[in-house]
């Protein structure tokens, strides 16, 4: 019973900390497009997700990538991750954080499938929102359709999932849970 209670608080302190560090990822792909740009970062909180600055010389290809490397900046590491991952290291910690790692970024794309479906269908988007303001730019720079972001995005989430299932990083996932289905 004390070999299933500490898998299972593993599992979930290993959850819990790739949240947390997703939210440092996400917002410093933020930062990173805005100081190119010459902004200077005013603001920078983990606890409630964001960002601030101030300035930057910004045109509409930065806007479009300000907004975007929210989310491909951590799904860009996560894919170098898990194209270094070792499916031969039996450590549970590492399995089990490398699940996470590898498939939170490519599921945090799942707003980039959604929404652009929804605008097109005329629904309103909240304005503050990434996926939003890339819309916002995206559909009038150029007159494009937001389908294809909801296409891009798809394709991202697909090959997320596929390099995590080709890696083996989920049947090390499933090896761990049936671990402490059968730990007494």
């Amino acid at each position: 019973m004390k070999q299933k209670r500490i898998l299972f608080l593993s599992i979930f302190a290993s959850a819990l900390l790739c949240i947390l560090l997703y939210i440092i990822l996400h917002e410093a792909g933020h930062c990173i497009v805005a100081v190119s740009c010459g902004a200077t970062v005013t603001d920078f909180s983990i606890f409630s997700a964001h960002m601030s600055y101030r300035g930057g010389n910004f045109t509409d290809l930065s806007d479009l990538f300000l907004n975007a490397n929210g989310v491909l900046f951590p799904l860009l590491l996560s894919y170098i991750f898990i194209l270094l991952y070792n499916p031969a290291v039996k450590n549970r910690l590492y399995r089990v954080m490398s699940f996470f790692f590898a498939l939170m970024p490519a599921f945090s794309l799942l707003p980039w499938v959604i929404f652009p479906i929804a605008y097109r269908l005329g629904a309103t988007l909240d304005a503050g929102d990434d996926v939003a303001k890339f819309l916002y730019n995206f559909s009038f720079c150029g007159r494009h359709s937001p389908l294809w972001v909801s296409a891009a995005a798809l394709l991202l989430t697909t090959l997320g999932v596929l390099l995590t299932v080709r890696k083996e990083i989920l049947r090390n996932y499933i090896e761990v849970v049936k671990e402490v289905r059968a730990a007494k």
